[in-house]
């Protein structure tokens, strides 16, 4: 136990220091509308519009990683980008708003322009402007020719949803369109506490599916952060102090390692207990290698003769099958390859492998520093 602890501690730190993402040098503050502070909250800048296909268009293009068929399925969900052809967004809907974008992929855009997500409490300054008790982001009348609302039926296609061009309507008061319907937007903000099934964030101002009623500013809905639907996207913000909260790839490739750990213990224990066989065991491992990572469970020879070039080179005096055959340490390899495959994804193979190896000598240097073991 304290050799895995030593383990993840030190991944942890290294992860902290070396973990970074690309931002663009666009003006931040164009097409945003400036907030005032309003008791703890700082003023700051958001958008007037929520991002839009084209916008998006121009993240994957520049970001491989989130284009369609990279993407990992267990970050973005399976919709993700649905209705596209490939990395072009649906003929006639550059200006709709991106929808089927899960709250990581969401996350990740609003670095890269580098802006973020709103928390809730950003979020309903902003659409409640000057007036705080409104039903609405225009006031209290009926919603009537006002938002994109209640357009669901059993013939609406989810890859190509009923959403409208952002700014169709009129803005509140501050400016600021479509923070009542079209689309339901990813807040910063996550639930406390992690049930069952998964991790959720916060979703404001219901959408084209929803009735008159839930898109009330009071309303509150929330949704797996791995996951996208065809009645959500969002928008970005900007605060004026340039405070950023933790990077998207530290948070997903934590949420991933995370994951991982928490499905090969699944399967251990059931191995373990007599309740699945050798056979299903690999299985089952496998499967999730595949999900986790999107690399092929084939791919972890390639992890395991890097671990012993690490071993080779500068710890000879030490056997390394003990560990190598550990589970624990196979997490671990793939734990610190896929923080390097997403930080550094641009990079050839050979340069990941590289930086892959340094990692687990900083590890292994460390872990042998310690009284441990498997």
């Amino acid at each position: 136990m304290k050799y895995r602890n030593t383990i993840n501690n030190t991944l942890i730190i290294v992860m902290v220091i070396i973990l970074g993402i690309s931002i663009s040098n666009a003006d931040i503050t164009e097409n945003m509308v400036l907030i005032p502070a309003e008791n703890e909250i700082k003023e700051f800048y958001i958008d007037k519009y929520e991002i839009t296909n084209a916008e998006y268009k121009d993240f994957i293009d520049a970001n491989p990683l989130w284009q369609k068929e990279n993407a990992l399925k267990s970050i973005v969900g399976d919709t993700y980008l649905w209705g596209w052809n490939g990395n072009m967004y649906p003929k006639g809907r550059a200006n709709h708003p991106v929808v089927n974008i899960s709250w990581f992929a969401a996350k990740a855009y609003a670095e890269w322009v580098g802006k973020d997500l709103p928390t809730q409490e950003q979020w309903e300054l902003a659409a409640r402007a000057t007036a705080k008790n409104k039903k609405y982001a225009w006031g209290d009348t009926d919603p009537k020719n006002k938002a994109n609302y209640d357009r669901y039926t059993p013939k609406v296609s989810f890859r190509k949803p009923p959403t409208k061009v952002v700014g169709s309507y009129l803005p509140n008061e501050y400016g600021i369109y479509d923070m009542t319907g079209n689309i339901a937007e990813w807040c910063l903000d996550r639930l406390d506490v992690d049930d069952i099934h998964g991790r959720y964030h916060i979703l404001r101002g219901g959408s084209w599916f929803h009735t008159a009623e839930e898109l009330e500013l009071s309303r509150i809905s929330q949704h797996p952060s791995n996951d996208g639907m065809a009645s959500v996207g969002f928008r970005c913000v900007s605060v004026t102090d340039g405070t950023q909260t933790t990077d998207v790839i530290s948070d997903m490739t934590s949420w991933l390692s995370d994951n991982m750990e928490s499905c090969y213990s699944n399967a251990i224990n059931g191995l373990y207990e007599g309740k699945i066989n050798q056979r299903l065991y690999q299985t089952t491992v496998n499967r999730l290698i595949e999900y986790f990572t999107g690399h092929s469970p084939e791919f972890e020879k390639v992890l395991i003769g890097e671990l012993h070039k690490v071993f080779k080179e500068h710890f000879p005096e030490i056997e390394p099958e003990y560990y190598i055959n550990c589970n624990d340490v196979k997490l671990l390899m793939w734990k610190s390859y896929l923080k390097i495959y997403i930080e550094h994804n641009e990079k050839s193979m050979k340069d990941q492998l590289s930086l892959f190896r340094g990692i687990l000598l900083n590890i292994f240097d460390n872990t042998f520093n310690d009284e441990a073991g498997c």
